[in-house]
């Protein structure tokens, strides 16, 4: 790290966009999109007194994206968060955050099971849950035993990940667990995007004020999308925008570059997200697949366009740019896979999920009868064992 010398500073963005901004960042990284990640490094620049958050942003991707792909890497980020403080690096701080992203970038392989493991373990614990089977009831029972540990540390290393667990969203707490089930490598293709406004599209999600809006006219069918109003009628969905949003987040800004997970941890992971919202895990995949089609067709970057062009217009110095599809990224390819196929899904390991652990050019799921993008055969997804 002593001898690594950053890029030149490329980018500038006013402080207001903060939100956006790190939305964009963490997405990149799940890319493994090192220029525009690092595009995004030069921005966070400009914006001195929010380098402690930054910092601590960092510290949750390396648990939530890389997690167990590297959990050396994920607990050393966590560790240059305590050891070189902003307050304290000052002018270097840039230096070190390029370091820590183009190490994160340069990963062959992201997981984002950490995550999973702290939304399965909330949403337990909140109560309201569907009747679970016995696996994923050892899930559960693994997940919350891990975080009860964390009140009473035996050694350094459990004292020291208590301590600073919330640099990491309570995710560090994570590190080292492992479930007595078999993971797999799958690659399913990234969706394209489009540079709005200075930054990828891909960022306007349910956690920023433009994002949240995109949801609310997406669920009234702006732009042709009156499939996704009529779901949400139908099916009578409770928080419509939230849910709307976690498909969003399954079909778009959850798609890592190499990813490793425990099909059994995600399908738990959507059952209860599904539950939530009053609706059955089947139901929730076909969701999917609708915003998955608008966002293929381009009307959900539509409603992000008009919305970003009515809001951001109005300040001062903020001028429309012009939007492209990138390179390396070809439009329409997204919506040709689901997030998941069933075989993939299922408790046990298959065929299609071995494959796509051996030979990913060979495992890309398309839109056929027997994919998990199609809404006819939903109900055969995710049988219990046995």
């Amino acid at each position: 790290m002593l001898s690594y010398e950053p890029p030149p500073r490329s980018v500038t963005l006013p402080k207001e966009r903060k939100w956006e901004l790190v939305s964009a960042l963490q997405k990149s990284a799940r890319r493994a999109d090192k220029p525009m990640a690092l595009k995004l490094v030069s921005a966070i620049d400009n914006m001195p007194e929010e380098y402690g958050y930054f910092s601590r942003r960092l510290c949750v991707i390396a648990c939530e994206d890389v997690g167990p792909a590297d959990d050396e890497l994920a607990t050393f980020v966590v560790a240059c968060s305590n050891i070189f403080p902003p307050k304290r690096t000052g002018s270097k701080t840039y230096d070190i955050f390029c370091f820590l992203v183009e190490s994160l970038c340069d990963l062959p392989a992201r997981s984002r099971i950490y995550c999973s493991m702290s939304s399965v373990g909330s949403m337990v614990l909140q109560g309201n849950t569907p009747e679970l089977s016995a696996a994923d009831q050892q899930i559960v029972d693994a997940i919350l035993k891990q975080k009860a540990a964390m009140h009473s540390p035996i050694n350094a290393w459990e004292e020291w990940r208590s301590k600073n667990d919330w640099r990491a969203e309570r995710m560090l707490r994570f590190v080292g667990l492992r479930l007595p089930t078999e993971t797999f490598k799958v690659q399913l293709t990234i969706p394209a995007y489009r540079m709005l406004f200075d930054l990828p599209s891909y960022c306007y999600d349910m956690h920023t004020r433009v994002g949240q809006e995109v949801l609310s006219r997406l669920m009234r069918g702006a732009c042709g999308a009156t499939v996704i109003k009529n779901f949400v009628y139908r099916s009578k969905v409770r928080s419509a925008l939230k849910v709307l949003g976690e498909a969003l987040f399954f079909v778009e800004g959850a798609r890592l570059e190499g990813e490793v997970l425990y099909p059994s941890l995600s399908r738990l992971e959507q059952l209860l997200i599904a539950h939530q919202h009053g609706l059955s895990l089947n139901e929730f995949l076909a969701l999917q697949c609708l915003v998955l089609d608008a966002l293929n067709a381009g009307k959900i970057d539509q409603i992000r366009e008009e919305v970003l062009h009515k809001a951001l217009t109005r300040t001062e110095g903020t001028q429309p740019q012009e939007t492209t599809w990138q390179d390396g990224h070809e439009l329409g390819r997204a919506a040709n896979e689901p997030l998941f196929t069933a075989s993939l899904l299922n408790h046990g390991p298959s065929d299609t999920a071995r494959t796509r652990k051996s030979d990913p050019d060979r495992s890309i799921a398309k839109r056929t009868p027997a994919s998990g993008d199609n809404p006819e055969i939903q109900q055969e997804l995710f049988l219990p064992e046995g």
